[in-house]
């Protein structure tokens, strides 16, 4: 899940990286809103999954949003 998770980061911010489970995703990532929302739909057409917004308030760190991910895929 993670390295598919830094595929897709990857795409969206045409960089290279390299993820770890308890990385803060806007402060070690220095990623802005627009690169969060872009990173959001990629994640969201990849995992074929809609991340509600209230999810996405509570994903903080690279393990947050690995949970996230597995939970909206197995509740859909």
């Amino acid at each position: 899940m993670i390295a598919d998770i830094e595929d897709v980061l990857e795409t969206v911010i045409n960089r290279r990286v390299e993820l770890r489970t308890e990385m803060n995703i806007v402060n070690d990532l220095g990623l802005d809103s627009i690169a969060v929302m872009n990173f959001c739909m990629a994640l969201e057409d990849k995992f074929d999954i809609s991340i509600p917004l209230h999810d996405m308030a509570s994903v903080v760190t690279v393990d947050d949003l690995a949970k996230t991910i597995e939970t909206l895929r197995s509740n859909a």
